[in-house]
């Protein structure tokens, strides 16, 4: 997998003490969801439309940890209104609250829970090129906020669609356009330093929405030395989300 650039080392603003086991990597190492050499398949002969969802869109998945390989939780994302924004509600069969998705439309995100803590985005970030096709880059700068805090907070994104796979997950098998964002951020945790993030996402024309999704990262821990290649990086989650079933509102 290419790097696109080196980001400059960013420094939080404020935050809580980094609690809980955390694991190690090496410095400079790449991340475990971009760690793979991909194959890819042949573009559709058809030229994939943008997506497009209606209320009652109903996708459901199951929630993997990445690192032990067990099932977290079953989720459960549907459309509960399209304007003036797409909301998506989201449930947990773990009884764990969960932060609605919402988009400016499908699927530029403006609040986004899928990683560690929701965070709101000062302007939409697209999660999939428009249209989806292969060898669409972009590059994506702003800030956000997370609950409860005033901090606003860098976020920088190159944004790859390196090509098409047909992939199996639990709902079947589907034509798949690969994306990968490569993150660059600063963590609302003080002591998180030099975070970075890759988001990988399997973007399936046939149900307007990625069948699979996976994000981890690392970062430093405050005090060592940003630019040391011996430095070593603290792991963040790594968490895995497969459809398991899909059901298209009759609204269209």
């Amino acid at each position: 997998m290419r790097e696109k650039r080196n980001m400059a080392a960013m420094t939080t603003s404020s935050g809580r003490p980094d609690g809980g086991r955390r694991r190690l990597v090496l410095a400079g190492a790449a991340l475990p969801v971009a760690c793979a050499a991909p194959s890819y398949a042949p573009p559709p002969t058809t030229p994939p439309a943008a997506p497009r969802v209606a209320e009652g869109d109903r996708w459901r998945y199951v929630e993997v940890d990445g690192f032990k390989r067990e099932k977290v939780a079953d989720i459960e994302c549907t459309v509960v209104a399209v304007s003036p924004l797409v909301r998506v509600r989201v449930t947990d069969s773990s009884g764990r609250p969960r932060a609605d998705e919402v988009y400016q439309s499908p699927w530029r995100v403006v609040e986004e829970p899928f990683y560690d803590q929701p965070q709101t985005f000062a302007t939409a970030l697209p999660l999939v090129p428009s249209p989806p096709v292969a060898g669409a880059i972009d590059r994506q700068e702003t800030t956000y906020r997370v609950s409860g805090s005033s901090d606003v907070l860098r976020w920088q994104a190159w944004l790859d669609a390196p090509g098409w796979q047909k992939i199996r997950v639990p709902a079947g098998e589907y034509d798949c356009l690969v994306i990968e964002r490569r993150i660059w951020f600063r963590h609302s945790d003080y002591f998180r330093q030099d975070a970075r993030r890759t988001d990988r996402l399997w973007y399936a024309p046939a149900v307007n929405r990625w069948v699979r999704r996976e994000w981890n990262g690392d970062y430093l821990m405050y005090g060592e030395p940003l630019f040391s290649p011996m430095a070593p990086r603290m792991r963040e989650d790594w968490r895995i989300w497969e459809l398991t079933d899909h059901v298209a509102s009759t609204r269209r």
